[in-house]
């Protein structure tokens, strides 16, 4: 067949294929995808290693080499490794591309030495702060010019229903990567007047005792939780530490819902937050600081609207799903999977 080919390989997040890939490279190029929804019943039973991602690795990594693709196109960091250990045994020239690669709590030992070997076959990473550049690169001894900065981009999150489904008026804590929900639970128990709603995973929670002014939803559906953030007053972001390079999707979600952000002084998220102007820093591991900032936006509606404003505007500038298409449209360029005259077309269109 004709034309130019980009094997990805992807976490199966909801839908199959490589995003909007295919909207930013040359009518020629052609897209063809891989994803570890599992197929065999011991992929389903064993998630610890994740067996379904390693024969996807294996299959994109086999296929791309056999076809001759021009890029290798990962958009997970657990893909990144597979397909890099894949590559020990089914060496290629192939260009590998860590769109997307984030780890929320770096390995240790025989583990981090496994990933180091196969995180050495990537090529290129994107990363979405300036702190997990030098963090990555010294942890996993790989040269710290193969990352790039890409900050987190997508689209405006859709609310459904429109009104809210908690009683108002309260704020929001969001997620579950790199999260401290210890010290949010000790600062909610210094403010029993101000109502808390947060989104977590079980294993957020273990060990922790829920003070009676936070409600808790465990395993809530995306579309919840964006209900939730949207129809708070702010929302907070507590990380466990001033190095935890997690929170940039729910930090790009407040954004474009227009909400005033609190979070963790930590360096993964300095490229996002600037204190006093569209948000407020605090320091980890303080509930007294985080009780403090909490109260502050709580008690004043018009600092916690500017903030919030100023929120908005920085992900309409940095965070939108134009300006991802714009890095992806500039990696294209790079392999020659896009001419400059498309880009510039489809940039004006």
């Amino acid at each position: 067949m004709n034309g130019k080919l980009i094997v990805s390989c992807n976490r199966y997040l909801g839908q199959p294929g490589p995003w909007f890939g295919p909207q930013v490279t040359d009518q020629n190029v052609r897209w063809i995808s891989f994803d570890d929804r599992p197929v065999y019943y011991w992929e389903r039973k064993i998630r610890k290693p994740n067996l379904a991602m390693a024969r996807t690795a294996l299959k994109a990594v086999w296929f791309a080499r056999r076809e001759r693709a021009r890029l290798l196109f990962i958009t997970d960091a657990g893909a990144a490794v597979w397909c890099g250990l894949v590559s020990v045994i089914v060496p290629s020239k192939i260009p590998y591309c860590a769109f997307t690669f984030n780890y929320p709590e770096l390995p240790k030992g025989i583990k981090r030495s496994l990933m180091s070997l196969a995180l050495r076959r990537i090529d290129e990473f994107f990363v979405h702060s300036s702190m997990e550049r030098s963090l990555y690169s010294k942890h996993f001894n790989v040269p710290v010019e193969r990352f790039k900065v890409r900050l987190w981009g997508i689209g405006k999150p859709v609310v459904f229903p429109e009104h809210s489904l908690q009683p108002q008026p309260f704020i929001s804590a969001i997620g579950s990567n790199g999260r401290d929900y210890k010290t949010l639970m000790e600062a909610s128990r210094l403010l029993p007047h101000i109502p808390v709603v947060a989104v977590v995973l079980p294993k957020n929670l273990k060990g922790i005792a829920v003070p009676s002014n936070v409600r808790v939803l465990v395993d809530a559906p995306f579309e919840e939780a964006m209900n939730t953030l949207r129809h708070s007053e702010f929302t907070v972001l507590p990380l466990k530490s001033s190095t935890t390079p997690c929170g940039h999707v729910t930090l790009v979600c407040a954004m474009h819902l227009g909400k005033a952000v609190i979070a963790t002084d930590s360096g993964g998220v300095s490229d996002y937050i600037t204190s006093g102007h569209n948000g407020i820093l605090c320091k980890a591991s303080s509930p007294g600081d985080l009780a403090a900032a909490i109260n502050k936006l709580w008690s004043d509606p018009e600092l916690t609207a500017r903030l919030a404003a100023a929120n908005q505007h920085f992900g309409a500038t940095h965070c939108t799903e134009e300006v991802a298409r714009g890095d992806l449209a500039a990696l294209m360029i790079r392999h020659d999977l896009l001419t400059k005259h498309t880009a510039a077309t489809c940039d004006h269109s």
